[in-house]
């Protein structure tokens, strides 16, 4: 195949320099506007008061938010038991709700995690009387309905179970099921903070049976501007409730595009609105383009990472450097040093960690199909 001749070729683990967020987390490059361990210290801070982080990452485009919001709950891991969700924002339409994200946030946790979630909690009350299971959940989760809706999974069949990820997800539910439930009406009718209040039981739940921390990594949340001023106010009552610094049962890591604060959707309620000011200014943090200065040090950090470190890239070099007139340094190969320059100037007004990749990703692709053992100034273009 072309790709595994790639990596082959100039002596990488993979054909392409595209970081993951998700399998990449482990690997973050240096960068003098982002201070990685400088956020997470700030985690531990908020972790030993006991209030599970509420963070909002904001920046241009490709400024690379999902990977640090990977980078960071991969830390936040190794500080506390975690269980970390992953939640891409929905598209949105004008009159679309909080319950559509809602749906997306719970949906993303899966039915076996959330129902299996919630027989544990029965089982962990013990064998009793379904009055007293009852009367003991509304202590437990501090809300009437959920617990009766819980209390029908005790000895449920499959049926009931469905029933009850369809009610818990917040889709439409069958009003025979509603009845079996002991609901009289499906999430879809709820209010946004009884939504919001149910994300935040999850986490309470998860705590008391398993010792882990719920977080919640919302991205791609400037999708959310594209919802009208009729329902906006249904996003921003709900994240009032997640984000408050009393909320101390689910840390929420959220990203969102924007060159400035003002650029964020409108259900944010700007900068001293009552959603931003709970997470708190030093809660929105910006990432930003790459300095210029810290190009150089990215594109090393990005080639030791991919690099296969079995291969001997000086004994490559020492091969290749009578055959050129450009400069080769280990710890750029396969480019050379006229090749980064040129990948640089030509990066003008987009240096962000996207746009650099694929740059990068695109010049060895042509090399390798031209059968040029390096990259070279030419082939950058």
């Amino acid at each position: 195949m072309v790709n595994e001749g790639v990596a082959k070729w100039f002596g990488l683990k993979r054909p392409n320099f595209i970081l993951n967020p998700k399998d990449d987390a482990n690997f973050y490059a240096q960068r003098t506007r982002v201070d990685i361990s400088s956020i997470v210290e700030s985690l531990r801070t908020d972790l030993v008061t006991e209030l599970p982080p509420k963070r909002l990452f904001w920046g241009v485009y490709g400024g690379g938010k999902t990977h640090t919001l990977f980078t960071l709950s991969v830390e936040l891991g190794k500080i506390i038991p975690i269980r970390p969700i992953y939640v891409e924002c929905p598209n949105l339409s004008k009159k679309a709700t909080f319950l559509y994200l809602y749906h997306g946030i719970v949906t993303s946790m899966g039915r076996d995690f959330v129902v299996g979630l919630f027989e544990e909690l029965i089982r962990n009350i013990g064998l009793v009387q379904r009055e007293d299971l009852l009367k003991k959940l509304e202590e437990m989760l501090e809300d009437e309905e959920l617990s009766r809706a819980v209390a029908s999974l005790l000895g449920a069949d499959p049926s009931k179970k469905l029933s009850f990820w369809r009610y818990i997800s917040g889709v439409s539910v069958p009003l025979r099921d509603l009845v079996d439930l002991g609901q009289t009406q499906a999430l879809t009718e709820a209010q946004p903070a009884k939504l919001a209040q149910f994300v935040i039981i999850l986490g309470k739940v998860l705590k008391k049976i398993k010792n882990q921390t719920l977080v919640f990594i919302l991205d791609e949340l400037d999708r959310l501007g594209y919802v009208g001023e009729e329902t906006g106010s249904t996003f921003e009552d709900a994240f009032r409730k997640i984000v408050d610094p009393n909320q101390r049962d689910v840390s929420i890591l959220m990203g969102c595009s924007g060159r400035n604060i003002r650029e964020l959707p409108d259900v944010f309620g700007g900068e001293a609105g009552p959603v931003l000011t709970r997470i708190g200014r030093s809660g929105l943090i910006e990432i930003p383009e790459i300095d210029p200065n810290d190009v150089d040090t990215f594109i090393k950090e990005v080639l030791n990472y991919v690099r296969d470190k079995s291969v001997d890239i000086s004994q490559r070099i020492e091969k290749i450097k009578p055959k050129i007139d450009e400069k080769l340094e280990p710890a750029f190969f396969p480019f050379t040093k006229e090749a980064i320059e040129t990948l640089k100037g030509n990066l003008t007004g987009i240096m962000t960690p996207r746009e650099i990749e694929q740059r990068m990703t695109q010049a060895a692709g042509k090399a390798y199909l031209m059968k040029k053992p390096i990259v070279t100034r030419a082939i950058v273009g």
